[in-house]
């Protein structure tokens, strides 16, 4: 019997250290801030990157002192990854200022599948508003009143037909007039709302979800008539097929009261019902690259760490693109010109994405090693080359590069702590984590010990803890021995 139970502790600690140890670095969640300096109107972002992430994950994020939550969106990205299709979550937290100002970001820390994933915090700048909103309602032109109801339930997008791979707003929402004569009260609104997004999210397409966080009444005013808008779901949409969007009418149980005359004990329940919406999808224009490269507004911030090195030497260089469109998803810029004067090292990559009323707006940027290996200007339109199609000229553009490296010659150093920039609107160049600042990346190498092996503390323990284990089992066999 002891020999039983002692062969069951063997294998349960066998599966606990075959668990421990087969974790893989490589699905370590990540932490991305989004703009450090922005205007007021627009919000400051947390993004949590959960790589091989199946299954809906809570997170707390941190609060801001001077920021409000304004609610969490999540998108989710399919990536084939040999045979397999593995699931990328991109958990994204939004903060709106109060007022301008300078304000800190404290490190913070989340916690994730039971990791604990820490960022250093950061410095924000809240700039000014430039134009002042002016006062009283928003005006509503794509808004159709129902005949005869002074309130209805409302499906609207905000294009009647898109190309392929576009953004598209969906949103529903429920219209009260000022002047309607009964009061009313939403009845287990998370249930009919689950019921409802089923129906009306379309299949096979790419969905960002605008958070809305509470139910407020937005003043409103359609052909002249005042109304109060409650928003229910909005949601931007990416088809990937030439499929329109065919959405079914939904409707929307309420409680009414009348507001004058005697209380009724029982608030009587009415039903209210949207139209069907059609949304037409275009195809693209007969080109070569058709259905190949990404689709939206966009244009290019570039950043050269150093603008003089010597040969040999590795200098930091940023590709920006930033603009309306499938931010997350943008793939990186086509090498050109694989010539073997210059290496080019895969980027490393980092995103941002804000919701702006009906579009999805952000930054995705793309940070390169370049070492060049002879004395030249190395003009880095001939490496680098993005192509897209813009919806709104309904034509295939490039963004290329505009900035040149002096290498070796006059003013030609090994470190220089000057950033060159290709766009006024980009501060400082990009910080890749880990990657040494202001030096080479073959920096000290000749001097470097390749039999020292850096120690991880994190496996250290699990070693330690993995010893202890086994002499407590030892231990209980011994006592139960002795018995």
């Amino acid at each position: 019997m002891f020999l039983v139970i002692f062969q069951r502790f063997v294998v349960l600690f066998s599966f606990v250290a075959v668990a421990g140890f087969g974790q893989s670095t490589d699905n370590v969640a990540s932490i991305e801030l989004g703009q450090t300096t922005f205007p007021i109107e627009r919000t400051f972002t947390i993004s949590l990157i959960i790589p091989n992430g199946e299954t809906r994950a809570t997170v707390t994020f941190p609060d801001i002192i001077g920021f409000v939550k304004k609610g969490t969106s999540t998108s989710v990205t399919p990536v084939e990854v040999g045979d397999k299709t593995v699931t990328n979550q991109i958990i994204t937290q939004n903060y709106q200022a109060r007022a301008p100002g300078r304000f800190r970001l404290l490190p913070f820390a989340v916690i994730i599948n039971g990791e604990t994933i820490r960022s250093e915090g950061a410095v924000l700048i809240v700039q000014p508003s430039a134009t002042v909103s002016p006062p009283g309602s928003t005006t509503i032109n794509t808004v159709e009143i129902v005949p005869g109801g002074a309130a209805f339930l409302s499906l609207r997008a905000s294009k009647s037909s898109v190309y392929v791979g576009d953004g598209v707003s969906l949103t529903l929402a429920f219209f009260v007039a000022d002047n309607y004569p009964y009061e009313l009260n939403f009845q287990a609104l998370d249930k009919q709302l689950q019921k409802i997004t089923k129906k009306i999210r379309p299949a096979n397409l790419w969905e960002e979800n605008v958070p809305i966080i509470d139910l407020k009444p937005i003043p409103v005013a359609i052909n002249g008539k005042k109304f109060r808008e409650y928003r229910l779901f909005q949601s931007v949409f990416f088809p990937l097929s030439n499929q329109a969007l065919r959405l079914p009418a939904v409707a929307l149980q309420l409680g009414r009261r009348p507001v004058i005359g005697p209380p009724s004990s029982q608030p009587e329940t009415i039903v209210f019902t949207s139209k069907p919406l059609v949304v037409a999808v275009r195809s693209w224009p007969v080109h070569p690259l058709r259905g190949r490269v990404p689709i939206g507004v966009f244009q290019l911030e570039e950043g050269l760490e150093r603008q003089h090195i010597i040969a040999g030497k590795s200098v930091r260089y940023t590709f920006s693109i930033s603009g309306k469109g499938n931010i997350a998803t943008l793939p990186a810029p086509v090498i050109l010109n694989e010539h073997t004067e210059v290496d080019v090292f895969p980027p490393e990559e980092h995103h941002s994405i804000s919701h702006n009323g009906n579009e999805v707006t952000g930054r995705k940027t793309f940070t390169y090693f370049i070492v060049p290996h002879q004395n030249e200007v190395v003009s880095l339109v001939n490496y680098f080359q993005w192509i897209y199609f813009n919806p709104q000229t309904a034509r295939y553009d490039t963004l290329r590069p505009h900035l040149k490296l002096q290498v070796g010659g006059k003013g030609a150093v090994a470190v220089n702590n000057t950033n060159v920039l290709s766009d006024s609107s980009v501060t400082n160049s990009e910080t890749v984590p880990g990657a040494p600042v202001n030096k080479s990346l073959y920096a000290g190498l000749e001097a470097m010990d390749s039999t020292r092996q850096p120690i991880s503390i994190s496996v250290l323990i699990r070693s330690i803890a993995n010893v202890l284990i086994v002499l407590m089992l030892l231990g209980m066999v011994f006592v139960l021995i002795k018995k």
